[in-house]
């Protein structure tokens, strides 16, 4: 069922053989029937007081310690930041099976698809574009890929800005995904799943102590995808493995190396949305099956990470990091959808965006950090220092167009499109376009205890930013006749970092932080020049709390920000038709975002998890209008699971319900002809009202290996736009789908 996999699937094949020997499995327990084992898992439970960074095994929808916000080792409770974990336990309850599926259960996080493969998430007003792996900065301009899920231990969200650990960024939030490490004991296990729409997944998941009587350990994850979709002509496959072996060098020596990729292979690509108006300027009521592409419309991505820590104990509680990636992502494909024009009766009305996808990014970071106590004033106190550097290029060839027949763009049916062939054109060993990106720093973090009630936990970031981007033109006989060169330097950038926190009882914590943004853009204007640096400050004030024994984090806080020169799409320049490179504007000073939030996530009685979070978010530029209208002013988000007691033990039953309030985007429709027949248009809203999206999950454990789990989304099939106005049209969201898995464990 697996294709081959390279490197991950040669480590997956040897672990399978050791966890599955027959001396291995003769020392396994027999099974045992649910009751009973109802009454083991009572007695040797892992509750949240022992609860570390890790999550898997815990059964918890919380996590002891993160470090994403500023590189220090603290609890949720002493990160002086809104914070949010998606764990293990939560992934695997509801089948979040991507990124896009945990970011829509996570509190404050707007998820919305720009068209069937290209997914962006915001929060506090402004879209995420920082992303971190294992804590190590990530500087790909778009997680196209969405990736699978199934390789990660737990996905840490900070939201607002975290300079001390990005350098620039949005003061939105931060998304680290934590990979899965190797355990000091075997385990095995393996799954399937087949769900509506012909969805149909399988992974396979060992690891465990290798050889040097487990000083060396291994794990490797495998899994495929195989889907069709309720949308037209619309397919996906996705290959991922993962491998990583653990060493224990010395004592005090930890290394570990390891490899993962990605390979998502996709038919019928679209680009864009579905039309809203039709060409009478009336609503064109397309359903939600409705895709523009032709079946072998594809952009598809191929994502090859290699990387490697050293963990080094220096004594005195002290200890070194360093850490190294490498990443390579590659996409062949050629994509052509009807996402222009306004569609007539019969049909036609509709003009293709089509384009040639094809180039390679690549991205190499590296970090060396120290970190541990020290005494000051008679007190004991964390110090973190460190520098990282990171450079992410990317390369694109030149491509000669062949001959098409004459109305190739214009589209005759939408929805029979069957006969468009694919167009043709000749990639030459040429450069098209390449561009790069580089930044650097060094960064200081502490936490004081300055009482035994009053902490600080006070940073810097002290660094320079690099981009540049070429554009390479060639004659008819492929000679080179210009390049357009455009670049911009930021040296000297500073990014300060402070929190004060006060504990009021053991149990709740007051506290405020601050900190500055610094966002050189990559955008350019119409003049093809980068425009200035986003530039302003963030602030929050919250108060957290930690209860039932560490099980339970509660927590609300408001917070405020305020950025200048912020990018606004120029509606009055075309997109370039060579590269499809939309231009901008400079929004000018004062766009300032405020709101509140509130969030409770863990264990909220025995074998009763949930987390549940409500925002607040207002946004207004510097007119003191409300800017990102297409996100919601109000979201909930919530999440809940449940073990019966007794007899019942082997079942849990839970579900999610998402909740947010209404969104509008603008749009041009059609209001009537010019003299040559042409339409006219004027700006009309796209507006979609508050709406409420509700799941249902329940798994069964037949004994300690064997449990099947039923997850249905969408439980009422609600019709929504999960985004309105982008491209002039909108995005269905997904109808209600119905997961039967089964899964197996050693």
């Amino acid at each position: 069922m697996f294709a081959p996999i390279t490197r991950s699937m040669t480590l997956t094949l040897g672990l399978c053989s050791a966890a599955l020997s027959p001396d291995l499995l003769a020392e396994t327990e027999p099974d045992k029937d649910p009751a009973a084992n109802a009454l083991e898992l009572a007695s040797t439970r892992v509750t949240a007081e022992g609860l570390g960074s890790t999550t898997e095994h815990t059964e918890s929808y919380t996590t002891g310690a993160m470090s994403t916000a500023t590189r220090l080792n603290l609890s949720i409770k002493q990160t002086p930041q809104s914070v949010s974990v998606i764990t293990r336990q939560q992934m695997d309850d509801f089948k979040l099976g991507t990124l896009s599926e945990a970011m829509s259960q996570t509190t404050g996080v707007v998820v919305q698809h720009n068209d069937s493969d290209r997914v962006s998430y915001s929060s506090r007003g402004y879209e995420i574009n920082n992303f971190q792996i294992d804590g190590m900065l990530n500087t790909f301009g778009r997680m196209k890929s969405d990736a699978d899920t199934i390789i990660y231990d737990r996905i840490e969200v900070v939201r607002g800005a975290t300079g001390l650990t990005t350098g620039a960024g949005d003061p939105s939030a931060t998304i680290n995904m934590v990979r899965k490490r190797p355990t000091a004991q075997w385990q095995a296990q393996t799954g399937v799943s087949g769900g509506s729409y012909d969805d149909y997944y399988s992974y396979m998941d060992v690891g465990g102590p290798l050889a040097f009587d487990g000083r060396l350990r291994g794990r490797s994850v495998l899994a495929y995808r195989d889907s069709q979709s309720f949308r037209d002509h619309y397919q996906l496959q996705r290959e991922v493995g993962y491998g990583v072996l653990e060493a224990d060098l010395t004592d005090d020596t930890l290394l570990a190396v390891g490899y993962d990729y990605q390979d998502k292979q996709v038919q019928g690509t679209s680009w864009g949305t579905v039309p809203y108006w039709n060409s009478s300027g009336g609503k064109a009521d397309l359903g939600r099956s409705t895709h523009m592409a032709t079946s072998w419309s594809s952009w598809p991505l191929k994502d090859k990470t290699a990387f490697a820590n050293l963990d080094q104990q220096l004594g005195g509680g002290w200890h070194l990091k360093a850490a190294y990636t490498h990443r390579e992502s590659d996409t062949d494909g050629k994509v052509y959808y009807g996402g222009g024009g306004f569609p007539n009766e019969d049909r036609s009305g509709m003009s293709a965006y089509r384009g040639h996808m094809l180039g390679t990014q690549k991205m190499k970071t590296y970090d060396i950090n120290v970190a541990g106590p020290y005494a000051l004033l008679g007190r004991e106190h964390e110090l973190m220092f460190g520098y990282g550097e990171a450079e992410r290029s990317a390369e694109s060839p030149y491509t000669v167009g062949g001959a098409v027949p004459a109305g190739y763009g214009n589209i005759s049916d939408w929805k029979y499109m069957g006969g468009i062939a694919k167009f043709p054109d000749t990639v030459t060993g040429l450069t098209g376009a390449s561009d790069s990106t580089r930044q650097k720093a060094g960064y200081l973090a502490t936490r004081l205890n300055l009482t035994d009630r009053f902490h600080a936990v006070l940073g810097s970031r002290y660094g320079s930013w690099k981009a540049s981007k070429e554009s390479y033109r060639y004659d008819k006989n492929l000679q080179l006749t210009g390049v357009e060169t455009t670049s911009q330097q930021q040296s000297d950038i500073w990014t300060p970092y402070a929190g004060l926190l006060y504990d009021l009882t053991p149990e709740y914590t007051v506290y405020a932080s601050y900190t500055d943004i610094f966002k050189p853009q990559d955008n350019r204007d119409a003049n093809r020049q980068y425009l200035e640096p986003v530039v302003g400050s963030n602030y929050e004030l919250g108060l957290k709390g930690s209860l039932l024994d560490e099980r339970l984090n509660v927590a609300t806080a408001l917070f405020w920000s305020k950025q200048d020169n912020v990018a606004e799409l120029d509606d009055s320049v075309p997109q370039d038709p060579l590269t499809s490179e939309q231009f901008y504007k400079s929004g000018g000073k004062g766009q300032k975002v405020q709101g509140f939030e509130v969030e409770v996530s863990g264990e909220v009685m025995t074998d009763w998890n949930m987390t549940a979070g409500y925002t607040y978010t207002h946004a207004a530029n510097g007119d003191k209008q409300r800017a990102n209208t297409a996100e919601p002013l109000n979201l909930l988000r919530l999440s809940t699971a449940y073990r019966l007691p007794g007899e019942w033990h082997g079942l849990t039953v839970g579900g999610a319900v998402n909740w947010q309030s209404d969104i509008w985007g603008k749009s041009e429709r059609p209001v009537g002809r010019d003299a040559q027949g042409d339409l006219i248009t004027e700006s009309a809203k796209i507006r979609q009202e508050a709406y409420t999206v509700v799941k249902l999950m329940s798994r069964y454990e037949f004994d300690r290996h064997l449990s099947a789990s039923l997850n249905v989304d969408n439980l009422f099939d609600k019709k929504y736009y999960d985004n309105v106005g982008f491209y002039n049209g909108v995005f269905w969201g997904d109808p209600r789908t119905v997961t039967l898995s089964l899964d197996w464990k050693l």
